[in-house]
């Protein structure tokens, strides 16, 4: 499409598709005589019924791509095009792309506020406290380092001012676009409307998102600036692990690992012999099936293999598929306590046995762990 759209081809529109030329041979002729699948449409025709193959001027013409996608899928077409295009719209009306780069993700603030919290005790005893937000980020405060920048973002964060300002004057001298006429047209036309067209969503793509961008910043108009800080460290670093509870961010994406670290334990086998597994991380996603897994190389009776990232065998458990800060404290829980408690020496009741060598299975051994 890309070379189409460089070409100095005539092209028609009609019915919401480009049609492009049909270069014919015999059999495509031959068809083409037959009464039944040609069109003919005026030059400028209104919108109406379209086959494959139209006829404009005594000439066919064979349907392509419909106008909608060609514009929507404008970027994977023109990668080069588009950035050009992106990067006039932020000169043009005095945009930076971090104007609405400074944002605290939803799943975020749940695991800091509803699943961190459950995991990290305030005190101990048989009725233990909740943190509160505030108490929460002066603890996390306490125990990293929250470099100068980040108080620097956090004030920029916290003045919507500019951001209002810039939503105003964007919406003054916002484009407009007309939409694309049936008939002929060359593909030079074709290519100048298309940039425009892209052009003028890209602008109302970031108007979008920078309104986005002044809700959430309002949602946190109350909050004290280093608590911003800290709030806006963790979400640009993407990771936190304080006392064995952590979490981190998968790839560039917004979901996460949330993990809980399960410290060395002792498992017995038939013969009340003990083994020590060493300390690993039972992590939940934040997408999909919620299902616990390991999330180093490990090797338990409850795993299959021994590599990273196996799910724990949980019989009798449906994992959940909808984030909540619920399903993720159970799903850490659920895996941690059948990593720890659920073996069954006696049962021998694991995908492997602590003690069972069977000559003809080929099973995980266990005999490193024995103490």
């Amino acid at each position: 499409m890309k070379q189409l759209l460089d070409s100095d081809l005539e092209l028609v529109v009609e019915s919401g598709f480009i049609h492009v030329p049909l270069l014919l041979d015999p059999a495509i002729d031959r068809e083409l005589q037959t009464p039944l699948r040609t069109e003919t449409v005026p030059e400028r025709s209104g919108s109406r019924k379209s086959t494959a193959v139209i006829e404009v001027q005594g000439r066919h013409f064979i349907r392509t791509l419909s106008v909608q996608s060609l514009v929507t899928n404008f970027e994977k077409v023109s990668a080069n095009s588009y950035q050009q295009l992106k990067n006039d719209c932020l000169r043009e009306y005095f945009l930076t792309p971090e104007l609405d780069s400074l944002s605290v993700d939803g799943k975020l603030r749940t695991i800091l506020f509803q699943v961190m919290t459950y995991f990290i005790k305030k005190n101990r005893g048989l009725h233990r406290r909740r943190w509160s937000e505030e108490e929460m980020l002066d603890f996390i405060g306490e125990k990293i380092n929250i470099p100068a920048e980040y108080y620097e973002r956090a004030q920029t964060f916290l003045d919507t001012e500019p951001l209002r300002t810039t939503l105003s004057d964007l919406g003054k001298k916002e484009p407009t676009f007309e939409s694309l006429h049936n008939g002929l047209i060359s593909a030079q036309e074709l290519r100048a409307w298309l940039r425009k067209t892209v052009f003028t969503k890209i602008v109302q793509c970031k108007r979008k998102s920078l309104r986005n961008a002044l809700h959430v910043r309002e949602q946190f108009k109350n909050t004290k600036k280093k608590h911003l800080a800290i709030l806006l460290y963790i979400a640009d670093k993407g990771s936190l692990e304080i006392d064995g509870f952590g979490f981190s961010r998968i790839n560039s994406s917004d979901e996460y690992l949330v993990y809980k670290r399960t410290g060395e334990y002792i498992l017995k086998d038939y013969h009340a012999r003990s083994y020590l597994f060493p300390d690993c991380r039972v992590a939940v996603p934040t997408f999909g099936t919620l299902r616990p897994i390991v999330m180093e190389t490990y090797k338990h009776p409850f795993l299959l293999g021994h590599e990273a990232g196996q799910e724990i065998c949980l019989r009798q458990f449906t994992p959940p598929n909808k984030f909540t800060a619920g399903n993720i404290i159970g799903g850490v829980e659920k895996g941690i306590n059948a990593l720890i408690y659920g073996y069954d020496s006696r049962r021998r009741n694991g995908i492997h046995g602590l003690d069972r060598k069977l000559l003809h299975v080929k099973s995980i051994e266990f005999d490193d762990y024995r103490i």
